[in-house]
């Protein structure tokens, strides 16, 4: 893959759902934060729930034109539920909108006709929502922090179904149809797979790991597409460095003619790939799962083991063999995981569903509540906890949708100041925690927090995003965990998409169970069947991906990073859960799951001593470079200025300095990362 050099550009590079945008200096990210023309008007794409992607814009200038009164604006959401909550966020916000009416339209595709159809046809519904322009800011805070988006494919499939499309030459033209599916994804695209895609990527997450039949037992190869070649199992996705210093990734490296399996949904990895699927003539080397229906579907949830020494190579067999152990927990992927169409969406659901349930005893307490009256934002509901320094849109959603205590540090001292809360009498509704934290990589002790979950009645969400599936077993501490699937779920930073997985031995669970299956307004599958079917493709090989990245992860810090940490050197600190300190280390060993190829993540920040080296190093890093984590690529940013430019010195009372560099390592070789660091150090020490 081409490394993406220009501000503005999609990374991976012409990639028109990319997921990530090329902010390739330290300068273009603080002209990007301060809103500088010679960084915004160059930005193709960006990261979806920041930048509203171009073909959204598109859709929302259509139907502004077409439905919007005088002074007003407007953005989509992927339903009516969603549209109605955004609209409720404006009025608690924004009390002039009980003056300025905020208005719904809701907009559905045509259903297929027939069955030839459902291959290029799906019903879709969308919720436009309509309010006064000096709104919008507000329209845009909940399209940010709940997650609840509509895709760029969604936009453009809706633009196509219900009004127009541009062609080449930029003008508007009639509708196309079935001719506008082919000529996007060819015939090998089929809408109808969406839902055993979504079945299989529900499967995985429950697993943990991929292509294994029910009974375990070897197929036999075919040309099948509903077989698999346990073969290919072990093949990792390798980025091979060129002589002119690019990097391409290679699906087959070690692979032989027989081990290629040909299936009907394909993807491109040339570099033009725009993310979808290509013609079928074209051979995957990793087949999708046999698919069997089964009414009820047990997996097996290990529980953690202290973590084992191995120096001997790990193979995908290893990881298969390692799952199949007795276990005290036992998922249903149809029952007890659901898909959203981003990680933030799954946070803001475990939300509302606490909060509706502590709706009940408020409602009980408060003779004089309406039923109109909004659940949560403060007021008589319980107080969250936001445990540790998180990414910044889920202390968003704890403050501007209820009120939490916020525990910053999310080491001992932050324990005890929990316990000092609950010890004063206060009732807490749910701890929320990541595991470990981004950007600083700390790891709180989930073990005494499940301990005091028992014992004062509050909830523990986990969003284990960096951690990863396959590194950490964390359900057993957890009430609900979530998942950003956008990252090494995907990889290839061409989809977003996100998970919750329910503990069925959580007291929360019936509760959430009949709220999230029985109830329209607490869940509807919005992930959009082609990000289904993207998402599917991509993920068949995390196990290996994940594996891989692991590897690389720790032999550049042993051999690069951390000989330059300390005083008088470039670093002044790593943050790596290995690493961060003694503290973070051993909670992280507790729930460290002990399949094989686990863990500590793809995921580093490091500090410096002199910000001047800091821009140098990252300056000089022969890297993509911009927002997002988890992608088969390495990707590199000046994190603390690229998330919190504005409360620079708020977030320095957390250890989140100025000079942090985040680093989310890719697939490439070992000896390419070590070059390309190695560089950017020698260049950063030049500076004095």
């Amino acid at each position: 893959m081409k490394i993406s050099t220009e501000v503005g550009d999609s990374i991976p590079p012409n990639t028109k759902h990319a997921v990530s945008v090329c902010l390739p200096t330290w300068e273009a990210t603080v002209g990007y934060e301060e809103g500088e023309s010679w960084v915004v008007e160059k930005m193709t794409t960006g990261y979806p729930r920041f930048f509203i992607h171009k073909s959204i814009q598109r859709l929302c200038n259509v139907l502004k034109e077409k439905y919007a009164k005088q002074d007003e604006t407007c953005l989509v959401f992927p339903s009516y539920e969603v549209a109605k909550r955004c609209r409720e966020f404006c009025k608690v916000k924004n009390k002039d909108t009980l003056r300025n009416k905020i208005r719904i339209l809701q907009l559905a595709t045509s259903k297929p006709l027939n069955k030839e159809e459902e291959s290029w046809r799906r019903e879709c519904k969308i919720a436009v929502v309509f309010a006064k322009s000096e709104l919008y800011p507000l329209l845009k805070q909940y399209w940010q922090h709940s997650g609840e988006i509509i895709s760029s494919r969604l936009a453009e499939y809706v633009l196509d179904e219900l009004f127009e499309v541009e062609n080449k030459d930029g003008k508007m033209v009639a509708k196309q149809g079935e001719e506008f599916v082919e000529r996007r994804f060819g015939r090998s695209l089929d809408f109808s797979y969406a839902n055993r895609a979504k079945l299989l990527i529900k499967r995985r997450i429950a697993r943990k790991v991929v292509d294994v039949e029910e009974d375990d037992e070897q197929p036999t190869q075919t040309n099948d597409a509903n077989s698999v070649n346990h073969n290919s199992l072990t093949r990792v996705n390798v980025i091979h460095e060129e002589q002119d210093g690019t990097s391409t990734f290679d699906h087959t490296a070690d692979s032989s003619a027989e081990d290629i399996v040909r299936v009907q949904f394909l993807g491109a990895d040339d570099d033009d790939d725009d993310g979808n699927f290509v013609d079928m003539d074209q051979n995957s080397t990793i087949p999708a799962e046999p698919f069997d229906e089964v009414e009820f579907e047990q997996i097996n949830i290990s529980p953690p083991s202290p973590e084992r020494e191995r120096t001997d190579p790990i193979s995908l067999t290893d990881v298969i063999e390692s799952q199949n152990v007795s276990s005290s927990i036992h998922l249903n992927p149809e029952r007890d995981v659901f898909l959203f169409p981003s990680g933030m969406a799954s946070i803001f659901t475990a939300h509302r569903l606490l909060l509706e349930l502590d709706s009940k005893r408020v409602k009980r307490n408060n003779v004089n509540t309406s039923a109109n009256t909004p659940i949560g934002y403060g007021g008589a509901y319980k107080k969250t906890v936001m445990f540790g320094f998180p990414y910044t849109d889920t202390l968003s959603i704890l403050r501007k949708f209820n009120h939490t205590h916020f525990l910053g540090q999310g080491d001992s001292q932050a324990m005890n100041e929990l316990k000092e809360i609950l010890h004063g009498g206060e009732q807490i509704l749910a701890v929320f925690i990541e595991s470990p934290s981004n950007p600083l990589l700390k790891m709180g002790d989930l073990v005494e927090l499940k301990r005091l979950s028992d014992l004062y009645g509050f909830y523990i969400v986990i969003d284990e995003t960096v951690g990863g599936f396959l590194n950490i077993d964390v359900l057993p501490y957890a009430d609900v965990v979530c998942s950003s699937l956008t990252k090494i779920f995907s990889g290839d930073s061409n989809v977003m998409a996100g998970s919750i997985v329910l503990n069925p031995r959580s007291r929360l669970y019936e509760f959430a169970t009949t709220m999230l299956h029985l109830t329209e307004k607490w869940y509807e599958d919005l992930l959009w069947c082609e990000d289904a079917i993207c998402l599917e493709r991509n993920s068949r090989d995390f196990i290996s991906r994940s594996i891989l990245v692991n590897e690389n992860t720790e032999s550049l810090l042993e051999k690069v990073i951390l000989p330059q940490q300390g005083e008088g050197k470039l670093f002044k600190k790593v943050f790596y859960p290995k690493y961060t300190n003694a503290e973070t280390k051993k909670n992280y060993d507790q729930v460290k799951a002990k399949t094989a190829g686990s863990g500590y993540g793809g995921l580093f920040s490091v500090t410096f001593y002199n910000i001047e080296q800091a821009k140098m190093f990252f300056n000089s890093l022969n890297l993509c470079k911009g927002p997002s984590l988890g992608t088969n690529f390495t990707l590199a940013c000046p994190y603390t200025v690229l998330a919190h430019y504005q409360e620079m010195e708020e977030v320095a009372k957390f250890g989140l300095e100025d000079n942090l560099v985040r680093v989310s390592v890719g697939l490439e070789s070992k000896q390419h990362l070590e070059k390309v660091f190695q560089t950017a150090i020698d260049a950063a020490l030049t500076v004095q």
